[in-house]
C-alpha cells in the first residue's frame, strides 16, 4: 500500500486500515486496482442508470455546463460540485445519471469520475465494505468529527491536482422535500486548503435536484418507480475575493468568519438554483 501522509496543524498523519476510520488518520483511497475500480463503477452506474432512467424519468437543464466542467476542463484545474441531499441514493444514483456512459468506460484513462465522502457508519463498517467504497472512489468521514479531519486534507490534495469532488454541504439527508438544511463549513476549509497547497482555484458548480426523495425514500431499502426527477445545474460560484483572504487569517475567529462567508455564498447560490428547479418543474409538469 502506498505510504501516504498529510499534515493538520503541523502533525504528520498515518494511513488507517480498511474498516477503520480515525479523524486523525488518512483513509485508504485505493482497493482492488484498476480492474476492481472499473468493475465497481460499472456495476453501480448501470444499476443507478436503470433506476433513474428506466424505473423513473430524469430531466436536466443547463446540462452542457455540467458536462463541460466534468469532461473538458483543463487539469490541474479541479472541480467541486455541490448539491442538496434529498435521498441516500443521490450518490450514486443521480451522479451516475449525470455522467455519460463513455466517461465511465474510460475512467482508467482519465481518472475523472468524481470522488465523494460518506459517513463511516455506512462505508467503513467493515473491511470488505470499505474496500468496495474505496474502489468506487468514496472515502469515509466521521459524522460530527469536525472540519479538521484528515480526510478533508486528502480530498483537498486530490482537487488541487485536478480531480473532481462532489460534496453535500448539508452533511446529511434533509427529510423535508426541497428544503435546504444548515450548511457545514467544510467547503470553505477545503477551498483554503487547496489555496494553501498552491493548487489552482477549483470550479465550484452548484446544482439542485428534486424528486429523488420519492425514488429512494428515507429509511426504506427499496426503490419506487414512475417518479420524475429534475436537475437544475447552476453556474460556477466565484470565490476569488474570499480565497484571497485564506492565508491572511491569523486567528481562529477570522478563519471561522471566512468559512462562514464562503458558506453563506454557497447557500445563496443554491437557493437561487432551487428556485429555478421548482419553477422548471411547474412549467414542464406532466
Amino acid at each position: 500500500m502506498e505510504d501516504m501522509a498529510d499534515t493538520v496543524e503541523g502533525r504528520r498523519l498515518e494511513m488507517s486500515g480498511f474498516g477503520e476510520c480515525d479523524v486523525n488518520m488518512v483513509p485508504p483511497t485505493e482497493a482492488w486496482g484498476d480492474v476492481g475500480r472499473m468493475a465497481v463503477l460499472g456495476v453501480v452506474s448501470a444499476f443507478s442508470k436503470f433506476v433513474t432512467s428506466i424505473m423513473n424519468r430524469t430531466t436536466c437543464t443547463n446540462y452542457e455546463t455540467f458536462l463541460h466542467h466534468v469532461t473538458q476542463r483543463q487539469r490541474p484545474n479541479g472541480l467541486i460540485t455541490v448539491s442538496n441531499h434529498a435521498s441516500t441514493f443521490d450518490d450514486p444514483g443521480l451522479l451516475s445519471w449525470l455522467i455519460p456512459w463513455r466517461y465511465f468506460a474510460t475512467e482508467s484513462e482519465h481518472g475523472g469520475i468524481r470522488w465523494t465522502m460518506c459517513t463511516s457508519e455506512i462505508c467503513a463498517k467493515n473491511a470488505l465494505v470499505h474496500k468496495f467504497f474505496a474502489a468506487g472512489k468514496t472515502v469515509p468521514i466521521t459524522r460530527g468529527g469536525g472540519i479538521n479531519q484528515a480526510v478533508m486534507g486528502v480530498m483537498a490534495d486530490r482537487v488541487s491536482k485536478g480531480d473532481w469532488l462532489h460534496i453535500f454541504p448539508e452533511g446529511r439527508v434533509t427529510k423535508v422535500p426541497n428544503e435546504l438544511g444548515r450548511l457545514k463549513w467544510g467547503l470553505g476549509k477545503m477551498l483554503c486548503d487547496i489555496d494553501e497547497r498552491g493548487g489552482p482555484a477549483p470550479v465550484v458548480l452548484p446544482f439542485w435536484h428534486s424528486g429523488m426523495e420519492k425514488v429512494k425514500r428515507y429509511g426504506v431499502m427499496w426503490f419506487y418507480p414512475f417518479n420524475r426527477v429534475h436537475v437544475t445545474v447552476g453556474e460556477p460560484i466565484d470565490f476569488a475575493d474570499l480565497t484571497a483572504r485564506c492565508g491572511k487569517c491569523r486567528t481562529d475567529k477570522s478563519r471561522e468568519d471566512l468559512f462562514r462567508s464562503m458558506t453563506n455564498r454557497v447557500e445563496e447560490r443554491m437557493r437561487e438554483v432551487r428556485a429555478k428547479n421548482l419553477e422548471e418543474r411547474h412549467v414542464h409538469s406532466d
